[in-house]
């Protein structure tokens, strides 16, 4: 309570509202700024960059015909060709042709000299051919093995056939006491001696004839083995002699006398003189949509034509995979190995779309955000939107953006942080 001085008398005064609630409106005072703030703090900051207006790209979109293509640039091959590697290697001891010339299947290009290697050879083939003439040694025993059998078979069947009539002739004559009985005993026992015999040489004969059978089987066995190895040291030599494996025209054969080259370098190609392809680099990003059989219309030398995909490799490199193209029909009379080709694939048809012309800002944006300026061209808020098909032109538009939105293409490097450009002027 306060009391108050009159005049006349003393009277109480009530104190104000404010001055009574005074703590709770502190409390309540304190408790809004700490919300306002912890929302501030809460709430992230609009990130802004001023930019220059002649330093970037407006485009508009627009519902437009979407051309779907890509454009190419490749080059001319043959449509066959076969590399040619070193096999042995070593030093050139002599080139028998030159870079650009016609060359038959076999026919010798250069030769290596690698003394090792030949030693090795000739000791390797010196090797084979004692086994193989050890071999043939080994064989003409066993036809003296079979000769003689069967001449030990004839005697003893002559000798029996002899001995058989004399006993025959001898046998009355004893009875009669006109031979005497010793000879014929002689000559009996000496028929039973050759019947032994026949039947050990027949014993004989049946048993070499199974052990050289046998033998026989190995010894063609290890003819053909020794065979091979006989060819194997021969390639050896031979491999010093690089031969074209096709006809064509050599090419990319860069080589000289004394050169040194090891096994697996890469001496230069044969391309097939049955036609050419244009090989094209393709960015990664049409992959999926690149099919066997889509037309490509090219120019070349001022003159049109066309070609096909015939063949897709899908293995990516640095960002690109290579394709194939024939010529649909006869190819120009007048190609030449390495000429640039530039044509254009279509993917699809012309199709009504909303369309944005294609910069800078896919590379670092991928896509999925634009900056899209304001109607007084002052500033450009970030966006997210959904892009469809692209071409080196222009990109479909699938949602975020409606007709006549002004986009931002320029390169967006250093803005994926920044929420809005300030356009000044």
């Amino acid at each position: 309570m306060i009391a108050v001085v009159s005049g006349t008398m003393d009277r109480v005064v009530a104190p104000h509202w404010a001055v009574k609630h005074r703590p709770k409106l502190v409390i309540a005072v304190g408790l809004v700024l700490a919300g306002g703030a912890a929302f501030l703090l809460l709430q992230p900051a609009e990130r802004t960059l001023r930019v220059d207006a002649d330093k970037i790209t407006v485009s508009t979109v627009a519902a437009a015909a979407f051309h779907d293509f890509i454009p190419l640039r490749g080059s001319v091959l043959p449509l066959d060709s076969v590399v040619l590697d070193v096999a042995q290697g070593g030093r050139i001891d002599e080139v028998m042709v030159e870079p650009g010339q016609p060359v038959k299947q076999g026919q010798p290009l250069l030769r290596f000299q690698d003394a090792n290697l030949e030693l090795e050879a000739i000791a390797r083939e010196t090797q084979v051919i004692e086994q193989i003439n050890q071999q043939r040694s080994l064989e003409l025993s066993f036809e003296r093995t079979r000769s003689d059998d069967a001449h030990a078979l004839a005697d003893a069947d002559y000798n029996i056939v002899r001995l058989g009539r004399q006993v025959a002739r001898r046998a009355p004559l004893a009875g009669k006491g006109f031979e005497s009985q010793e000879n014929l005993d002689q000559v009996s026992d000496e028929l039973a001696y050759q019947k032994h015999l026949r039947e050990l040489a027949a014993d004989a004969q049946h048993r070499d004839v199974a052990l050289i059978d046998k033998s026989i089987g190995l010894i063609h066995e290890t003819a053909a083995r020794l065979d091979d190895n006989l060819a194997a040291a021969k390639r050896m030599l031979d491999a010093l002699i690089v031969r074209a494996p096709i006809d064509g025209i050599l090419t990319g054969f860069d080589v000289h006398v004394g050169e040194e080259k090891a096994k697996g370098d890469r001496l230069g190609q044969i391309d097939q003189e049955n036609g050419f392809k244009v090989k094209v680099p393709v960015d990664e990003f049409y992959l999926a949509r690149v099919r066997p059989g889509q037309t490509v219309d090219v120019t070349v030398d001022g003159k049109p034509a066309s070609l096909a995909v015939a063949k897709i490799y899908p293995q990516v490199t640095d960002g690109k995979f290579d394709i194939d193209l024939t010529w649909v029909g006869s190819p120009p009379a007048d190609l030449r190995r390495g000429e640039a080709v530039q044509g254009k694939l279509e993917l699809a048809g012309v199709d009504k779309a909303l369309v944005l012309p294609a910069g800078a800002f896919l590379e670092a944006s991928g896509g999925a955000w634009v900056f899209v300026v304001d109607q007084n061209g002052t500033s450009a808020h970030r966006r997210t939107v959904k892009l469809g098909r692209r071409t080196p032109e222009s990109v479909e538009v699938l949602d975020g953006l409606a007709a006549g939105d002004r986009v931002v293409t320029s390169d967006y490097a250093g803005f994926d942080r920044i929420d809005r450009l300030v356009i000044s002027r």
